[in-house]
């Protein structure tokens, strides 16, 4: 049986998509049959890359000829260009496909071309891109948000779109925002834990300031303005920290808030920080906060709770699930924005005040991600019918 995935961002040395798309191709490789090949499409990932990872049936296609775009800087433009000529090369290799995975980018309004391959199960996600944020903080979105809230609104009424996606043969959602687009969509979150974030070991903390850990880029969507905000509202006679790991636009813009709300001593911007290194800054902390105002899924929220942290975010996405596990505090975004910022410093101080609680949903996050957001249940949902039937 022949495999194919479009795995446009992926590396075994990222975190984000580039590690989702590298755990579909690494764990399809371990469970399919002997003499099956898996054709892996990619802009980011190497043949060296596979090698070292001894990836006994994974075969590389190449993309040529997107030099001359590199100007675009690997923009949506860019990722249109190259899904057009990923998709002739493999129609000229005359290769017969018997699943085709569309992955990456994991993004709803562009689902590729791959649903008009003849004679194959095509597969498109888990795709998110149906969130939105919410109405009572837009103001600390920008103008890019809104317009694509509204691209949203509008997609499912363009028939180019509407062929293209029901023509696939099973579609994943990786939250139920953007299963709402979908008729025949399935639920599945796109987040399986790192196999190195598996059972592990965490040593009790004794951190003398509690520590309260935030990874993320510094733009808009992941609401660090907004998490400021919430932190002049805390109010508690226990020393605490927050340390924000990540880089972006808003640095300048998030500096000098955090000066003008006198948190110098509390706020610490601390940089972009390995992958490799990750695993060291969640054991450094004692809770974990997103203050996102639409994410997809959040690997983030996966590897905290895969290092015992409670977490701390708004009630959507997968934040809706993780509520019902029990693995934090999820704040109620249908209320005025003065309540929502009070509602989540509140949860902030109950959980920096309250060590029992943190262990409480600390263990509770631990023992979900650990038995069923792993990648053996991923796997086996999605590809389970043609490995133990072929």
């Amino acid at each position: 049986m022949n495999y194919l995935i479009q795995a446009f961002a992926c590396s075994p040395n990222l975190g984000g998509e580039y590690a989702v798309s590298w755990g579909w191709i690494s764990h399809l490789d371990r469970v399919v049959n002997e003499k099956d090949c898996i054709y892996v499409l990619s802009c980011t990932l190497s043949q060296n890359e596979i090698d070292e990872a001894s990836l006994k049936h994974v075969k590389l296609v190449i993309v040529s000829g997107m030099e001359k775009y590199n100007f675009l800087n690997y923009n949506k433009m860019y990722y249109e260009i190259w899904q057009r000529k990923a998709y002739k090369i493999v129609k000229n290799m005359n290769l017969k496909i018997d699943v085709c995975h569309m992955y990456s980018l994991s993004d709803f309004r562009q689902p590729g071309f791959w649903s008009s391959l003849k004679n194959s199960f095509t597969i498109l996600g888990p795709v998110g891109g149906g969130q939105i944020c919410p109405n009572c903080l837009r103001s600390y979105d920008n103008n890019k948000g809104r317009i694509r809230e509204v691209v949203n609104l509008f997609l499912i009424w363009n028939p180019f779109w509407r062929i293209k996606v029901h023509k696939y043969s099973v579609i994943y959602a990786c939250n139920r925002e953007t299963l709402k687009y979908f008729k025949y969509a399935r639920f599945l979150p796109d987040v399986p834990l790192n196999d190195n974030f598996l059972n592990l070991e965490i040593e009790e903390r004794n951190n003398t300031k509690i520590t309260i850990i935030c990874v993320g880029r510094l733009i808009n969507k992941k609401g660090f303005l907004f998490l400021l905000d919430v932190l002049s509202q805390v109010k508690t006679k226990y020393d605490f920290k927050v340390l924000i790991y990540g880089s972006g636009e808003q640095k300048d813009l998030l500096e000098q808030r955090i000066f003008e709300y006198r948190l110098q001593s509390k706020v610490f911007l601390k940089g972009s920080i390995p992958y490799d290194k990750v695993s060291e800054i969640y054991r450094s902390g004692d809770l974990f906060v997103l203050p996102s105002l639409r994410e997809s899924g959040g690997s983030v929220l996966i590897e905290a709770m895969a290092h015992k942290l409670p977490i701390v975010a708004l009630d959507m996405s997968l934040s809706s699930i993780l509520k019902e596990k029990r693995c934090g505090y999820f704040v109620n975004t249908k209320q005025p924005k003065e309540n929502l910022i009070k509602e989540f410093a509140r949860n902030l101080e109950t959980l920096i005040e309250d060590e029992n609680l943190r262990k409480f949903f600390g263990n509770n996050g631990y023992l979900y991600v650990n038995r069923e957001l792993n990648w053996e249940s991923m796997i086996d949902k999605v590809y389970g019918n043609f490995i133990y039937n072929n």
